[in-house]
């Protein structure tokens, strides 16, 4: 599989799949389920089966389509809790969902803006 970091788009199915389902079937899906069309070497597409122990990436690498799976032994994938259908991830949240972290648990600092907080620059303070 090409690194991940090669994709510019990573598109994660929220729901469970049917992994009976092969390449060609999972790669109809695609537009269904992400509204968008598949035709991008470099989008990925992301999909879990019910029991969150394996994981699939479907993409298009410009002479056909290409799958790769995981299977884990022992524990079951993290995925992210949503009512949508499917949402776009950055690799670096591919790769923790990769190593078992639960991205539904995980808090970011909110962001601040200065306006917001009511702080003010002067000139008059820098040297």
């Amino acid at each position: 599989m090409k690194d991940i970091s090669f994709f510019t788009k990573i598109y994660l199915a929220l729901d469970p799949v049917d992994f009976r389902k092969q390449s060609n079937s999972l790669f109809l899906m695609i537009e269904s389920i992400f509204k968008t069309v598949p035709n991008c070497g470099k989008s990925l597409f992301v999909f879990t089966n019910r029991k969150k122990d394996s994981i699939r990436f479907v993409y298009w690498d410009l002479t056909g389509i290409a799958m790769w799976s995981k299977r884990l032994e022992k524990e079951r994938f993290k995925w992210i809790k949503s009512k949508k259908d499917s949402m776009l991830i950055s690799s670096k949240e591919l790769r923790w969902i990769l190593e078992g972290i639960d991205l539904n648990k995980i808090k970011r600092h909110k962001k601040v803006s200065f306006e917001s907080q009511g702080f003010e620059f002067h000139n008059s303070h820098r040297p």
